[in-house]
């Protein structure tokens, strides 16, 4: 699968948050911008992997802000989005 830049890039920002490397207040503060930063982008790199980010990572990300999920629970959902999104066996090193 082509990952260009500006999808590495969103895959790094969301594994911090799986990793609970940054909380959910920062990831909040942080994930519309920086879906308006690269989300164009990534749609040039891989049309395909856009399409399904919207359709895992975006729904969850939309999901919580409406319902106010807990931090864990939206960790658990936002890592299942993101094994649907790149699929379970892939591995991502910066």
């Amino acid at each position: 699968m082509e990952i260009g830049k500006h999808t590495k890039f969103m895959i790094g920002f969301i594994k911090d948050f799986i990793n609970e490397e940054i909380d959910s207040y920062f990831f909040d503060r942080d994930y519309r911008a920086y879906v308006i930063e690269h989300f164009l982008y990534m749609e040039k790199e891989n049309p395909e992997l856009a399409e399904r980010f919207v359709n895992t990572i975006d729904y969850v990300y939309e999901y919580y802000v409406d319902r106010g999920l807990p931090e864990e629970e939206f960790r658990v959902k936002m890592s299942k989005a993101f094994d649907q999104w790149l699929g379970k066996g892939f591995s991502f090193s910066s």
